[in-house]
């Protein structure tokens, strides 16, 4: 597994990490012990960041990483969770970490972002707030994630102590307007790029047939499969990490050996050409 720096922190996070928002109530004893076998095997392959949220399943899939992370030493897991917009006051925000903490069974998370920005909600409250929570050692790093360029801008403008280590948003080969548009911005002020979605929400089997042509040729020529090189395209690109899910053994295995593909800047490129020229 390769590693990337998380913003300025001096953290190092694995350049693929693990994805739960499959993760929901009402299923059979198998299926969760399915994903708690696929979190495991991530694990071990070095995918150790995991990336929940309260949302995913009403809290579901924190309670099942919570049973996951009792099997490990704390600090070899690096722990993101997400809280809702919904929680529009201070005390609301901090009553919603401190219920995340309690499913996961922990005292503080490693990474707490705000999972998306609606109309009613301050800017200013979320950020104070998310500092408020570094100060009460209920959080390391701070975030946000799905905010737009200028939100993150604002975001930042009302930061009084701490700085938003991310921007968790949707990156993949069919929708990279962010890395046209916004990486330099983020690398330049050295924030990482947390990419969910990195095969476009369906295993990639709607993307353009063009697009597919150019990953089914990249596959040939690096020996690997159109999933590996849709997450390499991503990784490749400095200052982003990406959290796929997966609870079936085989993409486990195929997501952990994209990370040792290492596709050069003309590669890179021509997704951009691809996607400004149109694939229809």
């Amino acid at each position: 597994m390769k590693y990337k720096e998380l913003g300025k922190t001096g953290e190092k996070l694995p350049v693929i990490g693990q994805g739960t928002h499959g993760i929901v109530p009402n299923k059979s004893k198998a299926f969760y012990q399915n994903w708690k076998n696929a979190l495991r095997l991530g694990i071990e392959l070095g995918m150790t960041h995991i990336d929940t949220a309260e949302k995913y399943g009403d809290g579901y899939s924190e309670r099942l990483v919570g049973d996951i992370i009792k099997e490990y030493n704390r600090d070899e897991l690096f722990i993101t969770t997400k809280i809702l917009p919904s929680h529009k006051t201070e005390e609301k925000l901090i009553k919603a970490t401190n219920l995340s903490l309690k499913r996961l069974g922990l005292k503080n998370i490693d990474l707490l972002l705000i999972h998306w920005l609606e109309p009613y909600n301050s800017i200013k409250t979320i950020v104070n707030t998310l500092e408020k929570l570094i100060d009460l050692e209920k959080t390391r790093y701070i975030g946000v994630s799905n905010f737009s360029l200028e939100e993150f801008q604002q975001a930042r403008r009302e930061l009084k102590k701490y700085d938003l280590v991310t921007n968790q948003i949707k990156i993949n080969v069919n929708d990279n307007i962010h890395i046209q548009e916004c990486l330099p911005y983020y690398q330049d002020i050295g924030v990482t790029l947390t990419a969910y979605s990195p095969f476009d929400g369906d295993g990639l089997r709607s993307i353009p047939k063009l697009l597919k042509e150019k990953l089914e040729n990249l596959a040939v020529e690096y020996n690997s499969t159109l999933h590996q090189i849709a997450l390499a395209w991503i990784i490749n690109h400095e200052n982003i990490i990406t959290i796929p899910k997966a609870s079936n053994p085989e993409h486990i295995y195929e997501n952990a050996k994209a990370a040792e593909i290492n596709l050069n800047l003309e590669e890179l490129k021509q997704f951009y050409l691809q996607a400004i020229n149109g694939f229809h």
